[in-house]
Formats: C-alpha cells, structure tokens, sequence
C-alpha cells in the first residue's frame, strides 16, 4: 500500500478532515533555503575576505621581490645603489628599462605607488636603499594592519617593527633593501 503524499490524502482523524494550505508548506520550504544560504554565506565571508587579503599581499610581495631583484642586480653591476630618483618618486631613469614592463607605475594592490628611497629615514632609521609604497592623492595606502601583517609575514617575519618590511613615515610600508 503507498502512503500518503500530500495533506489532503491523509486520512481523517475522529470524523473530522485536517486542511493544510498548501502555500503555507512552499513558503516553509523557501524559509528553510533562505536560513540555510543565508548561514553559508555568513561562514564563507570571513573566507572570502582573508583569501582576497591574502591574495593582495601575495601580489605586492611579488612585485617586491622583483623590484629588489633588478635593484640588486643594477647595485652588483654599478658598485651601488642608484642614487636618483625619478620624477614624482617613480623608478630611477637608470633603471628605466628593467622596471618599465613591471608593476612599478601601477597602483599597487593595497593601494598607493611604489617609489625607490635611497637614503631615507623612516621612523627614526636611515636605510641606504629601500621602495616605499607611498599614499598620493588618488590613491591611498591600506591602514588594515590585518593586511600590512600578512604582507609582512609572506615577505619576512610577520612583526611590522623588524625585519625586510617596516612601518615607516605616515606608517607607510618600506621594504629595506639595505639597512
């Protein structure tokens, strides 16, 4: 014998026919998707927003590795640093052709630009060749230390005080090429 499917096939207690609406029954199935994509967006977002996080950091520290890769190689050559600086902070003009099809003229992806800072002080410390990442007025640099310790963390040790990347003025990220 099958069994009943729907309300109304149910069969009738005591002489009396109970009559369930079937809208009510849609509407309770449609309440209970939404609760249920609603809670797994709320444990996906927090995911989504550390993996786009991470995946900001891990572009900048590539483009900084880069970057200091042909900083070195142009200080091994050269006997030093490059000790200019291109307009409004861009890459040196010795260096033009080796940083010119990288990301150097690009807002970076925590924001602001990258700039080359020969003998610079930064919070009190005088570094003989570091790359800032520096706010301007279009575009300004992340304040989400979340982001700034995960950037530190892939490129160096995760402590923002010690190590290759640093806070500097306007707690600015400076990668230190040589203290």
């Amino acid at each position: 014998m099958r069994s009943p499917t729907t309300p109304s096939e149910l069969p009738a207690c005591s002489g009396l026919r109970v009559n369930v609406n079937p809208r009510g029954y849609i509407l309770l199935k449609v309440s209970v998707i939404f609760s249920i994509a609603s809670a797994l967006v709320a444990i996906s977002a927090p995911a989504i927003k550390h993996a786009r996080r991470e995946s900001r950091s891990m572009a900048v520290a590539n483009d900084l590795r880069q970057f200091a890769s042909a900083f070195q190689a142009f200080a091994k050559t050269q006997g030093d640093w490059p000790a200019e600086v291109g307009p409004d902070g861009s890459f040196p003009t010795s260096l033009a052709e080796q940083l010119r099809a990288t990301n150097w003229e690009l807002v970076t992806p925590i924001g602001g630009r990258y700039m080359w800072a020969p003998d610079s002080v930064h919070q009190g410390q005088r570094y003989r060749a570091a790359i800032v990442i520096s706010s301007t007025q279009s575009s300004k640099v992340s304040a989400d230390r979340a982001q700034l310790v995960d950037l530190d963390r892939i490129v160096d040790d995760g402590v923002l005080d010690t190590g290759k990347l640093r806070l500097g003025f306007r707690d600015q990220p400076v990668y230190v090429l040589e203290p």
